[in-house]
């Protein structure tokens, strides 16, 4: 079974709060977000932590990060949908390819 890693491309869905508990973003339901791991497209303390996951995996995820001269804390729940190598096209993009060349699939979408 492929496990998150450099070079993978990475489907979750996931909902993180503040350290107030206020809900920033939900993105369980609709189509999963996608991203090349490593390429810098997330938090980098989220990317870290979900390394090693596999799909169907689900954690619950707490961590601080500098923004500025501050420091935030984010609490995630976050469920891996799907891990696959990435494609040499993607790696050198850094990025994953259009889905049938389609980038206007709807309102909850994130077409590339």
């Amino acid at each position: 079974m492929l496990t998150v890693k450099k070079e993978h491309i990475i489907s979750l869905r996931y909902t993180m709060k503040d350290d107030q508990g206020v809900l920033l973003e939900d993105r369980m339901s609709g189509r999963p977000v996608e991203f090349l791991y490593g390429s810098g497209e997330i938090l980098p303390e989220l990317e870290a932590n979900l390394s090693g996951m596999a799909p169907g995996d689900v954690a619950n995820l707490s961590f601080s990060t500098e923004l500025g001269s501050s420091s935030v804390s984010y609490f995630f729940e976050v469920v891996v949908e799907g891990v696959r190598k990435a494609t040499d096209n993607e790696i050198a993009n850094g990025k994953p390819e259009e889905i049938n060349g389609n980038t206007s699939c709807g309102p909850e979408c994130d077409c590339w």
